[in-house]
Formats: C-alpha cells, structure tokens, sequence
C-alpha cells in the first residue's frame, strides 16, 4: 500500500481555509441569529456563574493566601501542600470574620437609621413645608417662589423615589443572594480546587500555549499577563482597602460632630468610594439629603463641608499612597472607562471599568509599538509632537 505523501504547505493552507470558513459560519449565526445566539449564551453563562464566582474567590484571596503561606511554610512540621491547605483555611477563616465583625456591628444601626427615616417620614414633610413657608415669606418675587417651592418639593418627591427604589434594590439584592445561594457555595469549593492547585493550572494553561504559538510570542504573552495582573489586581484590591478607611473615617468624623444616620451614610459613602473618579460625589449628594433630613440645614452644610475635606484627603494622600500610578491611565480616559462600562454593567463595570481599560490600553500599546518598531519608527511620543509631526 503506498504511503500518503503530507504536503506542509498545503496542510497549512487546508487548516486556515478551514478557520475561515468556521468563522464566517460563527459570525453569519452570530448575525442572522442573534437571539438564539444570546440565549445560548446566557444559558451557558448561568452554568459556568459557579466557575466565574470560583475564579474571583481565587483570584482576590491570592495574596492573603500567599501572604500567610510565606509563614506558615517556615514551619518544619508542614509540607508544601499542608502548608498551602493551612494558609487557604486561614484567608478564608479571616475573610469570614471580618465580614461577620462588619456586620454584627453595622447591620443593627443600618437597620435603625432606616426604620427611623421610614417612622419619621410626615415629619420630615412637616418641616421641609415649613422651610418652604420661612422661604416664600422671605424672598419678594412671587414666580421665583412659586419656582422655589415646585424645585423643592419636586426635589422632595425625588427623595422619595431614591429611598423606594433604594429599598427595592436592597430587596432584589437580598432575593438574588438567597438564589444564588448554591451558586456562591459551589463558588468557593472551586475557589479552593483553584487556590490549592494555582500552579499546576498555570503550568496547564503555558503548555497550551507552547504547544499552539512560537515561543517567543508566548514569553511576551506572559509578560504582558504578569503586567497586567498587578495593574488589576492592583487597582481592585487598594480600592477596596482605600473605601474601607474612607467608610470608617467618615463614621469617625460623624460621631464626632453627632451627625444623624451615621451606619447608613458611612456605608454609602464607603461603598460609593470604590467607583473610581465620581465615586464621591455619588456618595456624598445622598449623604447630604439623608443629613439634612435628620439634623437641618446646618448639619447638612457642615457634612458636605466635611465630605469635601475627607475626599480631598483621599484624592491627594491617602488614595495615591495606597494605589501609587496602579492604572497609568489619563483622566479622560478615566470617565470614558466608567461611562461605558457603567452604562453596560452598572455598578459592577464602573468598578471594573478603569482597571479593565488599563489592561486594554497595554495590549493595544504594545501592538502599536510593535508595529512602529517594523517599520524603524520612534515609539516615543514625544517624538510625534515635535514641529515634524503637525496635526494641522
């Protein structure tokens, strides 16, 4: 029997015609049958939820996992694998307390701020009705009173929509923890799987790309993915820390100054915080509702005087110690990262949004100036606003 005689060139050929051809199938099914597409999509998004939940447990206990394995491996009765088995329990045992500390501590005056908002409430409608009665009395021009009382109680009724959506969400966030229940379980078994057996996953996941691309692709590969993951990891982590100071500096300076609702608006303020760029002011215009509602006019103008300094303060001391340049990004760049991924995730894309953008801006760089290098062009750019280079 005659031996098959394998062309490599035509073998090649043969294997993208082959990619093409898939590709232009997946794109046409993409195109023409964009809604079974997506619920197949979403299908198979609510089987893998587990593994993504799984994939950020691991992901952001890894360094607390190997912060206390680099002491727990120095004793000479653990080995290698009980000492990472020992450290996963420890990060998570650490992680449980702090979030039951938090809330055995928070929840109870959570609670009391807002059944005090919702038992006060024809109070509050009283004296915002009188303050509009000093106001009208006051002011001379009869329309610009009548303007001043429709903003006001348009602005009152806004208030309440806020608070009634406020509870609906804390409602539906509730249902959807209590669903996906089973979900974040299965989460943080995997998670564990992950952590326990990191290494061998990264090996696993290198050999792939050794077997699939030219070497030196892949080394520049995982340069690009260690660059990455400090600027992300980075980013997420100092933001949660930074927010957390900024909560409980805000609940500090509260109490010192007596001002009402302290759990719910250093919760808010906190929360709001981990929003890069608007973060503040989102926190700080319901905080100052919510205090001038409970302590009057005054106390709302000395929070907002407060709010402003304790921003400030994270902004130019305590913010860039704790993140340094972790994003490398411009502040335009900034708003368009939260604009956008905000407005397509919510609150979970303005977080991600900035760090995400920064990796995306490295891929992108690093194949502008590899591009440039080809073509013997300077990468610098500088070099493209000198007097040789004008735009115009």
């Amino acid at each position: 029997m005659k031996k098959l005689d394998w062309n490599t060139r035509y073998n090649t050929i043969a294997v993208y015609s082959f990619l093409v051809a898939a590709a232009v199938l997946v794109f046409a099914a993409f195109v023409f049958k964009f809604p079974v597409v997506w619920q197949f999509v979403k299908t198979l998004g609510t089987y893998l939820k587990p593994f993504v939940y799984g994939f950020c447990f691991a992901y952001l206990l890894s360094p607390l996992v190997k912060f206390y394995e680099k002491y727990v491996s120095r004793t000479p009765r653990f080995s290698r694998k009980a000492s990472r088995g020992v450290s996963i329990a420890l990060a998570y045992l650490s992680v449980a307390g702090l979030t039951a500390l938090f809330l055995l501590v928070v929840i109870p005056s959570l609670v009391e701020s807002v059944s005090q908002i919702v038992r006060n409430i024809s109070y509050y409608s009283e004296q915002v009705n009188l303050l509009l009665d000093e106001l009208v009395q006051v002011i001379p021009s009869e329309s610009i009173s009548q303007q001043l009382t429709e903003s006001i109680s348009s602005l009152v009724d806004s208030f309440g929509v806020f608070l009634a959506g406020a509870v609906l969400q804390i409602v539906s966030i509730t249902t959807w923890v209590t669903s996906g229940v089973l979900d974040l379980v299965m989460g943080i078994i995997i998670s564990l799987y992950m952590l326990a057996s990191k290494e061998t996953l990264i090996a696993q996941v290198k050999q792939i790309l050794y077997a699939l691309l030219p070497a030196r692709n892949v080394r520049d590969l995982i340069a690009l993915a260690h660059d990455s993951n400090a600027k992300f990891s980075g980013f997420i982590l100092g933001k949660i820390v930074d927010s957390f100071i900024i909560g409980c500096l805000c609940a500090l300076g509260m109490t010192i100054f007596r001002m009402p609702f302290i759990a719910l608006v250093s919760l808010t303020v906190g929360v709001t915080n981990v929003i890069p760029y608007f973060g503040p002011f989102i926190g700080a215009i319901p905080g100052i509702l919510l205090v001038f509602i409970g302590g009057g006019p005054w106390q709302a103008l000395g929070f907002a005087v407060f709010i402003l300094v304790l921003q400030q303060f994270d902004g130019n001391i305590l913010g860039p110690a704790i993140l340094g340049q972790s994003t490398g990004l411009d502040a335009m760049w900034v708003i368009f990262a939260i604009l956008l991924f905000g407005g397509l995730y919510g609150f979970v894309g303005m977080v991600i949004g900035v760090p995400l953008l920064a990796v995306l801006a490295g891929l992108f760089k690093a194949f502008i100036s590899g591009r440039l290098r080809k073509k013997d062009l300077p990468v610098e750019i500088q070099h493209y606003t000198s007097e040789e280079h004008r735009l115009l």
